[in-house]
Order: structure tokens, then C-alpha cells, then sequence
């Protein structure tokens, strides 16, 4: 796949914006701004096209957080369940990247919660290559080939 058939949605919102990507078997997710219920909808069809093209194989999901980067209430319980389906069709673990979020610890306590509930695998990472580093540990790789 070339770097443009990798790039599956690019959304920008007045309130957020996230651009999905799938490299390999990782979902790429860089998102910045508040994540309310109607962009988070949005974000889930968009990630359902991607799972669909992986064929029910095990995934990672790699996100990247800027700026705000924080979910509504309502968001943050719809991705609870979102993970919970997800997991279903092949979603293995979840590396976050939120070093340039403008205040990191809520964003980690936020996702931390919302991994917890969903019972996914995670981990909070410094850098995009302890990222990459920590999926390949879960069998999630960028240069998976499907």
C-alpha cells in the first residue's frame, strides 16, 4: 500500500480533528481537540472500514494526542463499549502517545480509565518508537503483511 491508500479518513471538526491510518496491523490515530459523541461516531464508523480490511486478524491501535485531547463524558463512555467491540474483531492492545497534549496526566488518567473498563492491554509511551516498540511485544507490527 502506498502512503496515500494508507491514510483511511482525515476529519476536522470545529470542537477536534483525527487522521486514521493503518500501517501493517496497527491503526495509527493522530487526534487533537476535545472528542465529543458526534466526532467520536464519526471515528468509529471510519475505524470499522479500516477493521474490515484486516479481515478479523489481531490489530493494535497506536494514538497520538495534541493539544486539549480530552472526551466528553458521554464520548468516554461510548468508546468504553467501542473497545469492547472492537476486541471482538481483533483489536489486541493500545499504545498512547500524549506527550504533546497540553496537560498529558488528564488525558492518561482519562484513557487510563477507559482502557481499564474495556479490559484491553496498554501502555502509555514517550515517544511514536516505544509505540511501535511495545505493539510489536503484543504481535502488532507495521510491517505485518495481510
Amino acid at each position: 500500500m502506498t502512503e496515500a491508500e494508507n491514510r483511511i479518513a482525515n476529519i476536522k471538526s470545529k470542537h477536534g480533528e483525527y487522521i486514521i491510518e493503518l500501517l501493517g496491523n496497527i491503526i495509527r490515530v493522530d487526534g487533537k481537540g476535545v472528542v465529543t459523541k458526534p466526532i467520536l461516531e464519526q471515528y468509529l464508523e471510519d475505524v470499522k472500514t479500516v477493521t474490515r480490511v484486516l479481515n478479523g486478524k489481531p490489530w493494535g491501535f497506536i494514538g497520538f494526542v495534541c493539544g486539549t485531547g480530552i472526551l466528553t463524558p458521554e464520548a468516554e463512555h461510548a468508546l468504553v463499549l467501542s473497545i469492547n467491540a472492537r476486541k471482538q474483531v481483533g483489536m489486541k492492545a493500545c499504545a498512547l502517545v500524549t506527550t504533546n497534549a497540553d496537560i498529558p496526566s488528564l488525558v492518561k488518567s482519562q484513557f487510563e480509565r477507559v482502557y481499564q473498563r474495556a479490559q484491553i492491554d496498554y501502555r502509555f509511551c514517550a515517544s511514536e518508537d516505544e509505540a511501535y516498540i511495545w505493539l510489536d511485544t503484543q504481535g502488532c507490527s507495521s510491517s505485518f503483511t495481510y
